[in-house]
């Protein structure tokens, strides 16, 4: 059981899980790119200044970052831990936002809450179905 979970988890660190397209999304302000990563329906727990709560659609919930983001700019982004169990899996990620207009910085953690789904060549797909982000 240790070697297969040792496995897993090397197998996780080398594609990252959502972390690409979710970094990308966040530097790039483009958030149609978690469509991929998204599961159709997400439970969503985001507190100020992205302020944004329930269960929505995937594109509701891509929308509604994407407007609540349009004021904020990444200044620093980390990624600080990793669980993974055999179909699941919970990522962490620090944020340093700045506000675009005041300038005020923001400290914020976003847990991704992940599971995954074979895909047709029987790789696994990790797709986010919860979001939990808390100003820290």
């Amino acid at each position: 059981m240790m070697l297969k979970v040792l496995i897993l988890l090397l197998q996780v660190t080398q594609h990252y899980l959502v972390m690409q397209p979710l970094q990308e999304a966040i530097e790039e302000r483009r958030f149609e790119a978690l469509a991929p990563i998204c599961r159709p329906t997400i439970v969503v727990n985001l507190e100020e200044p992205l302020a944004i709560r329930g269960v929505l659609g995937r594109e509701q919930f891509i929308d509604e970052l994407s407007a609540r983001f349009a004021g904020l700019e990444a200044e620093k982004l980390e990624w600080s831990s990793i669980q993974v169990e055999e179909n699941n899996a919970v990522q962490s990620l620090n944020l340093i936002v700045n506000r675009r207009f005041s300038g005020a910085r923001i400290y914020y953690k976003l847990i991704l809450f992940m599971s995954s789904e074979a895909s047709p060549d029987n790789e696994k797909v990790w797709k986010l179905y919860y979001l939990r982000g808390l100003r820290i």
